[in-house]
């Protein structure tokens, strides 16, 4: 019988609301639309709305533990499986240490509540110094400019869309992210909404991208030069005496340093640099301060490139220089439904970097991970203490990775590779097992990472759809049976010390000091797993119930909750919110400040040559469904963009081939010629580069191969004080094929 059910989109951040029709008898969704009676997406949905139902139907998805046999897969049993691969990693372990065993974490774990929950249990009880994840080719720098600001790596600034006046947006594409840190469902209509208020949008990219297309204005600017944009602004301010910190003026510190670091960058002598006239920079800065409430945005363009960190950092000083940091329709900080209430003493944290080094360069690392880009050359160290296996959990680093070939080849001197995974991908396909979770549609999830992103706060618990085949495994079990058997425990113990652990964390705070952790246990125990975890999160959370001391929020009423939970506009959470010594914020850190010296010394060459840019397709999620051919038909997504004046002067011809050679590499690629990318610009899409033949994804392979950029990207040039790959305004060569 055909049923209806309700839940979020598991596959951007936006994470719109669904109505399902399905039948669970046949295992079978009939139908996927938006709901309109969703708070916060109101019926809206894009094409990737279906993403995760194509995944769950897709026959090249595993359901079972394979393991490779004389070059061939062989379907196990998940008992044969675990012990065989936890016995094997705990040998390494004993005998040559704990960074023996390697980790690469991918980012759709971002979208699994109860993965994400795990994480830390997992990458604790590991404890390997060779962990790399997808967030240093990703938002490391705003991790750590917020964490340097604001006393904690992921409290966010989001734009208050919302109630703005004036919207700026740098590196980034919201029409077709949704809003990356900025998670909004139709964002085509949020920011319309701002105009329609009478206000303006404005657009400063190296392509006139989706988003660009419908603003107001639109600056281009030359791939990687933001932070001397974003300085020259900073200096106009204080030339202008400009300055007002607003209600937070007696909390920030560092007013004097900050003049000094942005003296010697004016709009005149970066207009050269940027490609943004003097004149079309001084106008901005004047609308931006004539507006009543005017918000700066800078996303994953500004974050992946050469000063990424200065850039992320430079975005926040400009609106707490205007006084538009945690103001209504400036950026604001949302406040998750499962915040945990705060501890007896103030949570102040050393800065999170450069406990240790890579092997090979010594390169610092943070947040407690290497920086991907350097995970080949890792992965190949030959000393004492080299790595022996390597676990990767949802990611695919061949194609998301620089120097992803160079992966592959260190790959195989390895003992042993062990994948969580339900596809035999770039990376994956080297495993010697692949340990495959359930789909999305197989297990329940809660918005969990994105309640603390989103431009309105917001509830929203998604239900399981189809019970998994018996024996399967959800990803956070495979997580928790393998660290149990490496370090000679059992699962169920570190099940109960997850809920003893936080159980004992919340009857310590003050907020909940009438409670014991026994009564947390014993209030919760309808629940079990990770939805036990996240209704002692609610329960304890800024709207919960404590525990049944008073009116409020649990799971029991999210989960009735169909449609989601509205808890209000984002609201003023400072200086309270800080996690910083005297809850101040230090404008300039002594990590900013040396890493400025970096900038100034790069300016005479500050984008000299070809410079390569990404792009996103509201069809693509990076590599992940390019094995889905409603997403893959129709015409070549993966081509080259170029402007028209550098493909007269190549030779370039629309749907000819163009000869792209960077980090010793070349890759001959589809040409499509477009004046939205600004002349000496290229552009490649993310994700493509399917052309492996040991892959399980014959879709991909077929009809969606393309070219991987980040074999083009020098792979040695990183944001320093992050780590971060610089994959947006990378230095190439272009060429028409066939001429010298």
């Amino acid at each position: 019988m055909p049923e209806t059910l309700y839940r979020s989109c598991p596959t951007c951040e936006a994470s719109c609301g669904l109505v399902l029709e399905v039948d669970r008898d046949a295992r079978r969704v009939l139908s996927i639309k938006g709901d309109p009676n969703d708070e916060r997406s109101q019926g809206y949905v894009c094409a990737k709305s279906q993403a995760f139902r194509y995944v769950y139907e897709d026959p090249e998805r595993l359901r079972r533990p394979v393991k490779k046999v004389n070059g061939e897969w062989q379907e196990i049993s998940w008992q044969q499986a675990l012990t065989e691969v936890g016995d094997k990693l705990s040998a390494l372990r004993q005998e040559h240490g704990k960074d023996s065993i390697a980790m690469y974490y991918g980012n759709p774990n971002g979208h699994n509540f109860s993965s994400m929950v795990y994480t830390e249990l997992f990458t604790q009880m590991l404890n390997t110094e060779r962990f790399f994840s997808a967030g240093s080719v990703d938002q490391q720098p705003k991790n750590l400019s917020c964490e340097l600001l604001y006393g904690n790596a992921w409290m966010f600034p989001i734009p208050d869309i919302q109630r703005s006046d004036f919207f700026v947006c740098m590196g980034g594409n919201p029409l077709v992210s949704q809003g990356s840190l900025m998670s909004a469902p139709n964002a085509e209509a949020q920011l319309n909404a701002i105009r329609q208020r009478g206000g303006e949008v404005w657009v400063i990219d190296p392509r006139r991208s989706e988003t660009a297309a419908i603003a107001d204005q639109h600056l281009f600017i030359k791939p990687g030069t933001d932070a001397y944009l974003l300085f020259a602004w900073v200096n106009v301010l204080f030339s202008e005496n400009h300055i007002n910190l607003g209600r937070l003026d007696s909390h920030i510190d560092g007013i004097d340093a900050l003049r000094a670091l942005a003296e010697p960058f004016t709009p005149e002598n970066t207009a050269d640099i940027t490609g943004v006239p003097a004149s079309e920079l001084r106008a901005l800065i004047k609308a931006f301060k004539q507006a009543q409430a005017p918000v700066l945005y800078g996303r994953i363009g500004l974050c992946t490139q050469e000063f990424g960190t200065l850039a992320s950092w430079l975005v926040d000083v400009v609106n707490i220089l205007q006084g538009r940091l945690d103001e209504p329709g400036g950026a604001m900080f949302p406040q998750a439904a499962t915040e945990l209430p705060p501890p007896p003493e103030p949570v102040i944290n050393e800065l999170g970097r450069d406990r240790f080094k890579t092997r090979v360069r010594g390169f610092p690392e943070y947040m407690g991970m290497m920086p991907a880009s350097l995970m080949a050359e890792e992965l190949a160290y030959e000393g004492q203490d080299r790595a022996r296996a390597l676990i990767t959990v949802a990611g695919n680093p061949v194609l998301s990775v620089p120097n992803g070939e160079a992966i592959r080849e260190s790959m195989e001197s390895l003992e042993l590779i062990v994948a969580l995974d339900f596809y035999i991908n770039e990376t994956t396909s080297l495993a010697d097992y692949i340990l495959p979770s359930t789909s999305q549609l197989e297990h329940s999830n809660y918005d969990f990472l994105f309640q603390t992103t989103a431009v309105r706060n917001f509830a929203r618990y998604s239900p399981k759809i189809f019970e998994p085949a018996p024996g399967s495994l959800d990803q956070y079990e495979i997580m928790t049976e393998l660290v149990a058997r490496i370090n000679g425990m059992q699962a169920d113990d570190l099940h109960a010390m997850m809920v003893e652990g936080l159980a004992s964390q919340l009857a310590a705070s003050p907020a909940l000091s009438s409670l014991d952790a026994d009564t947390i246990k014993t209030t919760t125990e309808a629940h079990s797993g990770p939805e036990r975890l996240l209704d002692m999160m609610l329960r304890a959370g800024p709207h919960g119930d404590h525990f049944g001391q008073r009116e409020g929020w649990n799971l029991k009423r999210i989960k009735a909750a169909h449609h989601g939970v509205d808890f209000g506009p984002l609201s003023s959470r400072l200086p309270e919110a800080l996690q910083t010594p005297q809850k101040r914020i230090n404008l300039v850190p002594d990590l900013i400040a040396d890493d400025v010296n970096r900038l100034r010394s790069a300016m005479t060459e500050a984008n000299k040559g070809f410079r390569l840019i990404g792009r996103r397709h509201i069809r693509d999620m990076n590599s992940w469904l390019h094995n889905i051919n409603q997403y893959v038909r129709g015409k070549n997504r993966c081509t080259l963009l170029v402007n028209p004046s550098d493909a007269d002067e190549l030779g370039l011809t629309q749907g000819g081939k163009a000869v792209v050679k960077g980090a010793g590499r070349s890759a001959t690629v589809e040409v499509e010629i477009s004046d939205s990318v600004m002349p000496g610009v290229v552009s490649l899409p993310h994700g493509f580069g399917h052309r492996f033949s040991d892959t399980g994804q014959s879709i991909a392979k077929e009809k969606s191969v393309g070219v991987s950029c980040n074999d083009l990207i020098d792979w040695t040039v990183l944001d320093v004080p992050s780590g971060t790959s610089v994959v947006n305004g990378a230095k190439i060569e272009v060429s028409a094929a066939g001429r010298a």
